[in-house]
């Protein structure tokens, strides 16, 4: 089971937490990371496509969409940071890439309101005092 809501982890805790998500979640599910800049939202990421044996694809869109392959089938990492309206998140499609994912990564779902796909899981980030550590509280 992941971590309980709310812990502080260790960057190689974090690796742990990024590979049972990977084994544990069905197949096109959504995986919202929340938190702010440098709270370990992209290293999360990083973790997931270690803990999947996947590569880096060139992104057939723009920069906010990086695909990675896996034997497993595809990541899809979204990256919201940019988006200055929600009506934005538009040229994303979600339902398209959705469609071609083992598993959506969305940061910074907020910035596409209500076009993100609802997560299956919400992860939220946070700086904590110890330098090595970050919060990662389970919120869905």
């Amino acid at each position: 089971r992941m971590q309980a809501s709310g812990s502080t982890v260790t960057l190689p805790e974090l690796e742990r937490v990024a590979a049972q998500l990977w084994r544990e979640l069905p197949p096109a599910s959504v995986v919202w990371l929340s938190g702010d800049l440098g709270t370990g939202k992209t290293a999360f990421v990083q973790a997931v496509a270690r803990a999947a044996a996947a590569r880096s694809a060139k992104s057939p869109t723009f920069a906010l969409v990086h695909h990675y392959e896996s034997p497993a089938g595809r990541l899809i990492h979204v990256d919201c940071y940019r988006l200055r309206t929600p009506d934005e998140a538009l040229d994303l499609d979600f339902p398209g890439l959705l469609r071609d994912a083992r598993l959506m990564l969305i940061e910074w779902p907020e910035q596409a309101g209500d076009l993100a796909p609802l997560p299956t899981v919400h992860l939220r980030f946070s700086h904590v005092s110890e330098p090595d550590r970050r919060g990662v509280e389970r919120i869905r």
